[in-house]
């Protein structure tokens, strides 16, 4: 027989480590949407409740910014960004390069892009025949003066848009807390993939046909006839939805859960 080798006295584990800092799981991180102060926001609202008053001051489309009187064609228009101006894109979402921004009129559509912190764009005489396309544009306030063919924005946050009328369909897709407003008519407003979106009628647009999908936070407030005491009435479009079976007919219907109060 060997001897046995005395054992060695274990030694005591370790502690466990202390836990992460408060905001380490992400739980506390900030949101990727473009940050722009609530106050700031509630400038722009207050803006495009001012109806026409909101025209004064906003810079003009004149003849030389339109693509088919510029010599490089290149369909770009300087909005004095330069070392005071509004910050870049890049900056606004914390990522991507900032691509340039776009103010132009390329054939028979309008193309606003990529603005960043711009409030005094005004698309003047726009007729049936012209689209006006917005995209990435975050915290502005665009004016569209006319009647458009169509309106469309698109990739778009913190940002409001004032029209006179649309032939067609103003439609908004995969944006985040925007505001549109109609002082004359549109028949439809599309909205697909919204999260936060308030939309004012006027009297000749209370008709209007309001389509949603995959949205949420969605409001219509009427407005009333200038010069008239009555109050705007908003109405909340339904996010939540039960669907039953009629034993009668066999079909399954849908309808909005209506809350008590309502």
């Amino acid at each position: 027989r060997h001897p046995r080798h005395p054992r060695h006295p274990r030694h005591p584990r370790p502690p466990p480590p202390p836990p992460p800092p408060p905001g380490s799981l992400g739980l506390n991180k900030p949101n990727n949407g473009p940050p722009a102060p609530a106050e700031g926001m509630s400038a722009v609202f207050k803006e495009l409740n001012k109806g026409e008053a909101i025209t004064s001051g906003l810079r003009k489309v004149t003849d030389d910014m339109k693509s088919k009187n510029r010599a490089d064609r290149s369909g770009l228009v300087a909005t004095g960004g330069g070392a005071g101006g509004p910050p870049t894109a890049a900056a606004a979402g914390g990522s991507k390069t900032a691509k340039p921004p776009k103010f132009a009129l390329d054939g028979k559509k309008w193309a606003v892009e990529h603005q960043v912190g711009n409030r005094t764009l005004v698309i003047e005489d726009v007729n049936p025949k012209q689209t006006v396309y917005v995209y990435d544009c975050v915290d502005c306030v665009i004016q569209i003066k006319g009647k458009a063919n169509n309106i469309t924005l698109d990739k778009c946050a913190k940002t409001g848009v004032v029209f006179e009328d649309v032939l067609a369909t103003c439609e908004l897709v995969n944006c985040v807390s925007m505001q549109v407003q109609c002082t004359g008519a549109v028949p439809t407003v599309a909205i697909d993939k919204v999260d936060g979106c308030q939309v004012f009628l006027g009297p000749k647009s209370y008709g209007a046909e309001i389509t949603t999908a995959k949205c949420s936070e969605v409001n219509v407030v009427c407005v009333p006839e200038e010069g008239s005491d009555a109050d705007a009435v908003e109405t909340p479009v339904p996010e939540q939805f039960v669907t039953t079976r009629d034993p009668g007919t066999g079909k399954w219907v849908t309808v909005p859960i209506g809350h008590s109060g309502a």
